[in-house]
């Protein structure tokens, strides 16, 4: 339980019974701002928060987040740590215990980390025989290229980890998973090159928000 070195103003002591009461999975934004805050919260900066969306909220620094919403340095660090934790959950490595059968797998795993990302990531996922993940890397950040996202450089990281086959994710910002012409260029260049080197695209997964696309169930090689 959460403990405080000062007496709780009224406004966090209905925040605290609310979480108390509902537990911090089923709290609204406000009240889980307000206990992170502390004292300072009031109705008018929580409000200047949630107004913004969680979203962007969760991009801010804590300068951006103090001129925002005039609170001390102190609590709009906690703000920025609490995200920070939140996203080492969910980026923590249990993709070592999954098992690969279906994209829907690919996209559970791997849409919390990508979804609201506001770049794109091209992602590797690399898996053994048993489509067990054994690996994971970043290939690249940025608007997808061909002439950036290089085979090369993808089965390097795949034959380093003795990898039998890898997935490939990206996200796309827009929310819409449907795939450009450059992601199809792209897929069917890692396909031929993973051929060439025994090492097979199992699939090519777009992310979008709260959706996905797997290019091979769409037949796209």
């Amino acid at each position: 339980m959460l403990q405080y070195d000062f007496i709780a103003t009224e406004f966090v002591k209905k925040a605290k019974e609310s979480i108390t009461f509902y537990g911090t999975k089923e709290a609204n934004l406000n009240d889980l701002l307000t206990i992170i805050i502390g004292n300072e919260a009031d109705a008018a900066n929580i409000q200047k928060l949630t107004g913004i969306g969680i979203q962007q909220l969760a991009s801010m620094s804590a300068q951006e987040i103090m001129e925002l919403a005039s609170i001390s340095e102190m609590a709009a660090q906690r703000i920025v740590a609490s995200f920070g934790l939140a996203h080492k959950y969910v980026t923590s490595p249990r993709e070592n215990r999954i098992s690969i059968r279906l994209p829907r797998d690919v996209a559970e795993l791997m849409m919390p980390e990508m979804r609201y990302l506001t770049q794109e990531h091209f992602i590797c996922l690399f898996l053994n025989t048993k489509n067990r993940v054994i690996g994971k890397q970043t290939i690249f950040i940025g608007s997808l290229d061909s002439s950036v996202v290089h085979p090369r450089e993808i089965f390097k990281e795949a034959i380093k980890r003795s990898a039998a086959s890898i997935i490939c994710l990206h996200n796309h910002p827009s929310g819409d998973p449907t795939p450009s012409k450059e992601d199809i260029s792209i897929t069917e260049i890692l396909r031929q090159a993973g051929e060439v080197v025994g090492i097979s695209l199992l699939d090519h997964v777009i992310i979008g928000d709260g959706k996905y696309i797997s290019l091979k169930e769409q037949r796209y090689f």
